[in-house]
């Protein structure tokens, strides 16, 4: 009988455990850090590795605010070496300082300046799915261009913008 008692005295108390756990919502509403939400988004897992291993989210864990060019993992195949060997120079080319909307990036003529040095430029598309594309400080956009599919994924501190590309400038 005590056998019994303490079966069910650990199995309810497991239970009971396990119902208080239940799986918070993340939704892109303001409400979670950016590594939170980015850590939500299944399509963007790659990109998030890649900004640990090269230990950017201390950075992004700040206040900030920040701008991120999320690839899609899909996207994240055909990133160069230097991104997928999470190369933090690199890395800071798809991060940028402030919080830019769709309609912020639209309100800066199309140009975003992003901690690396490049810039992302707007070179096309439909006001609701931007194409964007890297530059060169004062050059021609060129490299890979991609579409913004999902824009505007707000953050407690800081908005990602989801591309279906890596934005690199061409050497």
């Amino acid at each position: 009988m005590l056998l019994t008692r303490r079966f069910a005295l650990i199995t309810g108390g497991a239970a009971a455990f396990l119902a208080g756990c239940a799986t918070e919502q993340i939704r892109a509403d303001g409400s979670y850090p950016l590594l939170t939400v980015l850590g939500a988004q299944p399509d963007l897992t790659e990109f998030r590795n890649a900004l640990r291993r090269a230990n950017l989210d201390r950075l992004l864990e700040g206040d900030g605010p920040f701008t991120l060019i999320a690839p899609t993992n899909a996207a994240w195949a055909q990133a160069p070496q230097a991104l997928k060997d999470a190369n933090p120079d690199a890395l800071r080319n798809l991060i940028a300082q402030g919080r830019l909307r769709r309609n912020d990036i639209q309100a800066r003529n199309g140009r975003i300046r992003m901690l690396g040095g490049i810039e992302v430029r707007v070179v096309g598309g439909t006001p609701q799915q931007p194409r964007i594309q890297a530059a060169v400080a004062g050059g021609a956009p060129s490299g890979a261009s991609g579409s913004i599919t999902r824009p505007d994924l707000l953050c407690r501190n800081g908005v990602i913008q989801v591309v279906d590309a890596v934005l690199v400038p061409a050497a």
